[in-house]
């Protein structure tokens, strides 16, 4: 694939915003270039329609897995088999958001629109996040990890045929939201590498747009330079020394045509702390590392995107606001600048 982002702008899509038209105004225009799709709410539930076994727990908000409810096991593994994309499609009731975004784009696209960014929860967070009937996460079980893995793809085919029937042609990008990488790095975690990374890329090669994997914490970088990913975002606000450290693994990665989304704008209360020239200092400093090892510079800047270090779910809306316009602002210099 040809395409460079050079240092255009993009976000992860749950933000604190709970109007659909407000949320997708709001992302036009700090994200002309590369508008992710708003999500409008934490819950997960957008991406369990279609899953088989799965029981809610409101009281102790807890999701978990089934596996005696034999018959509806046995209709999903049928529906994945046949590629029967519409058992997995995400509703209007549940992704007002996704829907209000395809309107208003269909209606009136931004005229630098280049993709449309989407992400959801990847297969190891999702999968560590709901549990089995003996209360173990889900991943440990090999079913159940199959179950996630497959859901996972099939919406993923579900969202982008969506979005190739509302928009044709148009080029998209989806992230995988993994910051249970960060488990694989601590004394205390009791997974595969070899697992992780084959369920990672069992999902990610499902994606015909662009494949991106997201992690906000500080990990071994070099699991992603090795996976199925074209972009690696990361939380270059405060990572960026660490992920340089893996310098002749970026400099192959980015060489074959990997990309970086350097979330170089922080997503809680230091944001009011910082202004562009403050993140255009930091993000300077994290490009010179990478290029003082070997990776040259213009590449490296054609094959970046600009992004907030995070989610900005947590925020509040002014505040959401605030790290999406710096975010813009850091883009817009960048673009000036090399471009």
């Amino acid at each position: 694939m040809d395409f460079k982002p050079r240092c255009m702008a993009t976000a992860l899509c749950a933000i604190p915003h709970r109007e659909p038209l407000k949320a997708c105004e709001v992302i036009l225009t700090y994200f002309p270039q590369a508008p992710c799709v708003p999500r409008l709410t934490m819950s997960l539930r957008m991406f369990l329609e279609g899953m088989p076994c799965v029981v809610m727990d409101a009281e102790r908000r807890q999701l978990s897995l089934d596996l005696s409810r034999e018959q509806e096991l046995l209709h999903f593994y049928e529906s994945c088999e046949a590629s029967e994309i519409d058992h997995f499609a995400i509703s209007r009731e549940r992704a007002p958001g996704l829907y209000a975004f395809a309107d208003t784009v269909l209606r009136s696209a931004p005229p630098q629109l280049q993709l449309i960014h989407l992400d959801l929860p990847g297969p190891l967070t999702l999968g560590l996040s709901m549990l089995g009937s003996d209360r173990v996460p889900a991943w440990y079980d090999e079913t159940m990890k199959d179950i996630i893995v497959k859901t996972l793809r099939m919406k993923i085919m579900w969202l982008e045929r969506f979005f190739n029937q509302a928009i044709p042609d148009m080029l998209t990008m989806i992230t995988l939201t993994e910051p249970s990488l960060a488990t694989y790095s601590t004394p205390f975690g009791s997974l595969s590498r070899q697992d992780m990374l084959k369920s990672i890329d069992e999902v990610l090669n499902a994606i015909k747009g662009l494949r991106a994997v997201h992690c906000c914490a500080n990990i071994d970088w070099s699991m992603l330079t090795e996976s199925g990913a074209q972009v690696i975002n990361f939380d270059a606000f405060r990572f960026s020394e660490s992920l340089a450290l893996y310098a002749e693994d970026l400099k192959n990665f980015i060489g074959r045509g990997g990309m970086l989304s350097w979330g170089v704008v922080p997503v809680d209360d230091t944001v009011v702390d910082e202004d562009v020239e403050s993140l255009m200092s930091r993000l300077d400093a994290g490009i010179k590392l990478m290029v003082n090892e070997g990776i040259e510079k213009q590449l490296l800047l054609e094959s970046s995107f600009i992004t907030p270090s995070c989610t900005t779910s947590l925020l509040s809306v002014e505040m959401s606001e605030r790290v999406f316009k710096l975010t813009n602002e850091v883009s817009r210099k960048l673009i000036e600048k090399y471009f």
